[in-house]
């Protein structure tokens, strides 16, 4: 499988809330409100002081995300990234998306 992997635009943004609706449902039994989660990713996108996406593409499809989130640690004077929201397609699991995911 041809993956690309790229920054997450605000073109992307109602395809990440559906991803993360569903690995909140998946991993925690969670219902959230589509508009709710997709004005969070928006606020992502918009603000690169919050975070970005990285969104793994096939065939001009996203198939898989992650969410990179900066956090200040004063006890070692620097930004530690944090991986969130990390979600591959079900159907597309175990064909080697997620590690360039995470490692890029």
């Amino acid at each position: 499988m041809n993956i690309k992997i790229r920054k997450g635009e605000l073109q992307d943004a109602k395809a990440v809330a559906r991803f993360n609706i569903l690995m909140a449902k998946e991993t925690g039994n969670e219902e959230l409100d589509f508009e709710t989660v997709f004005r969070g990713v928006k606020a992502v996108v918009k603000d690169p002081h919050k975070g970005f996406y990285l969104v793994a593409e096939s065939k001009g499809e996203i198939v898989g995300q992650l969410l990179v989130t900066p956090e200040w640690s004063d006890l070692r004077n620097m930004n530690f990234l944090w991986i969130q929201s990390g979600y591959v397609r079900e159907d597309l699991r175990k064909q080697g998306i997620f590690s360039p995911l995470s490692s890029s």
